[in-house]
């Protein structure tokens, strides 16, 4: 059953499509040479054959596939947020799809080389579908990038511990609403999750500037403990792990 909040973070995401897609355009928050951003592209490249197919599951306005795209590979977005979709539609050529993650599973989009989510799991229920989606999304060996918030780097003392939390749009640049709630995994909860979901864990990567703590973390999942990394699947040591 989808909670108050899970609709919370569609009614969140649906009025402020307007001033992220503002803030994307005029603040540069997309800027090549973005942490998070280069961190996650040099995942796909780890991993992703040269060529293959790729899915951004929570596209938003969709410049991830479009930089795929740039790299060579196939690209197709789905999102939740129908102005996000015709945004990224008018931006090029590629696919993209108005889709929630409850409806990845039968939305007959085909199979993936690898299926991307970056900073896009924001509630519960929903994380667990898109989870589920994966081996119907997935083509044989396949993987799955997810870039998330680290769970140490946000949170208050004495406040660790899975749940609901209030979200915000803190630093960003605009005119923005009430902003989506999310909810909070630890990094315990994070691995038990993959593991109830049938899911393996083959690396995890924490990007950070030299000296500071990392602000995000980077899952690489794959649904099956007998999958192999081809030749072009050679990772490079994990960017400021621990």
């Amino acid at each position: 059953m989808t909670s108050k909040y899970e609709k919370q973070i569609l009614t969140a995401w649906n009025s402020n499509a307007s001033p992220w897609i503002r803030a994307v355009e005029q603040a540069g928050i997309r800027a090549p040479g973005n942490l998070s951003s280069s961190s996650v592209l040099r995942v796909i490249e780890d991993y992703a054959p040269s060529g293959g197919s790729i899915l951004d599951a929570g596209c938003g306005e969709g410049w991830l596939i479009r930089e795929v795209t740039r790299l060579g590979y196939r690209g197709t977005g789905t999102d939740a947020v129908p102005e996000l979709i015709e945004y990224a539609r008018q931006q090029g050529e590629e696919d993209f799809r108005v889709l929630n993650y409850e409806q990845l599973e039968n939305a007959d989009l085909g199979t993936f080389d690898l299926v991307v989510n970056n900073f896009a799991l924001l509630g519960d229920t929903s994380v667990n579908a898109f989870l589920k989606a994966l081996p119907k999304l997935l083509n044989p060996g396949g993987a799955c990038v997810i870039q998330t918030l680290h769970p140490v780097a946000f949170f208050h003392e004495g406040e660790y511990a899975t749940g609901w939390k209030p979200g915000t749009w803190a630093g960003l640049p605009g005119d923005f609403g009430d902003p989506a709630p999310w909810y909070f995994r630890t990094l315990a909860g994070w691995l038990n999750l993959f593991r109830t979901s049938g899911l393996t864990l083959p690396e995890i990567r924490e990007p950070a500037n030299e000296g500071q703590p990392p602000q995000s973390i980077i899952f690489v999942v794959q649904n099956t403990r007998k999958a192999q990394r081809s030749e072009n699947q050679r990772p490079s040591e994990p960017e400021g792990s621990s």
